[in-house]
C-alpha cells in the first residue's frame, strides 16, 4: 500500500477524542453524563444533590469568550490560578444565559426567592469540575491538573458536609480548592490551599 493510501485511510477514520481526566471520570461514574466531554454537550448539573443533568452546547463564540482568559500562557502557577478564576466565572455567565441559571446566588438561602431550585455545593462542585476538565482537555492548563472533588464535614463531626472542585499544582503537588458555591453566578470562585478549605474556611460574614 502506498503512503498516500495510508494517509487517505487515516483521514477517513473518526477523529480521536482525548481521554477524560480522573476528575471527569468520577462524574461519569456517579451521574448521567456523556462518557466523553465535548463543547457541544457540556453536562450542567441542576437540582439538589445533582438530581438532573442537562447538556448545553457552547458555540465557538461562547467558547472564545471563556478561553480568552487563558489565551496567554501564565508565567507562574499563581497567575494561572487567577486565570482559572476568571475563566470559570465567565463560563458560569455563559452557561447561566443558556441554561437559565443566571439567578443563582451564593450559598443556599440567599437565592431561595430568585431561583428554584437554588444550586447547592454538590451541584456547584460538579459544574466547576466539568468546566475545569473542558479547559484541561483543550490544553489550556499548563501549571495545574484537574482532580476529583473533595469533601469536608460529616454531619455529626467536622461541620456541615461541603464539596469543592479541585486542581493540583504540577511542580509542587500542592492541591487547591476551587469553590464556586459561596459566590453568586458569574462571580470569581474562591481558590485556596486545600488545608485551609478543609479547616472550614468561608467568606467573612457568609450566611448559608
Amino acid at each position: 500500500m502506498r503512503w498516500s493510501d495510508y494517509l487517505l485511510l487515516f483521514l477517513l477514520l473518526p477523529h480521536a477524542v482525548p481521554a477524560a481526566n480522573e476528575a471527569y471520570q468520577e462524574l461519569y461514574r456517579l451521574y448521567d453524563v456523556p462518557k466523553q466531554l465535548r463543547r457541544d454537550a457540556v453536562p450542567v448539573c441542576f437540582h439538589h444533590d445533582c438530581q438532573s443533568v442537562r447538556r448545553v452546547a457552547l458555540s465557538d463564540e461562547h467558547w472564545q469568550t471563556v478561553v480568552r482568559h487563558l489565551a496567554e500562557r501564565a508565567q507562574s502557577a499563581a497567575a494561572e490560578r487567577q486565570q482559572i478564576r476568571l475563566a470559570i466565572a465567565e463560563m458560569e455567565r455563559v452557561i447561566g444565559r443558556l441554561a437559565g441559571t443566571s439567578g443563582d446566588r451564593g450559598g443556599d438561602i440567599a437565592g431561595i426567592t430568585t431561583l428554584q431550585p437554588q444550586m447547592d455545593c454538590v451541584v456547584e462542585s460538579f459544574n466547576t469540575t466539568a468546566y475545569l476538565s473542558l479547559l484541561e482537555q483543550a490544553g489550556l492548563l499548563h501549571w495545574h491538573i484537574v482532580e476529583p472533588r473533595e469533601r469536608r464535614g460529616h454531619l455529626f463531626w467536622g461541620g456541615w458536609p461541603h464539596y469543592t472542585a479541585m486542581i493540583r499544582e504540577k511542580e509542587t503537588g500542592q492541591r487547591w480548592a476551587v469553590d464556586s458555591w459561596f459566590r453568586d453566578n458569574g462571580e470569581l470562585p474562591d481558590v485556596m490551599e486545600l488545608g485551609i478549605w478543609k479547616d472550614g474556611w468561608r467568606p467573612e460574614g457568609f450566611v448559608f
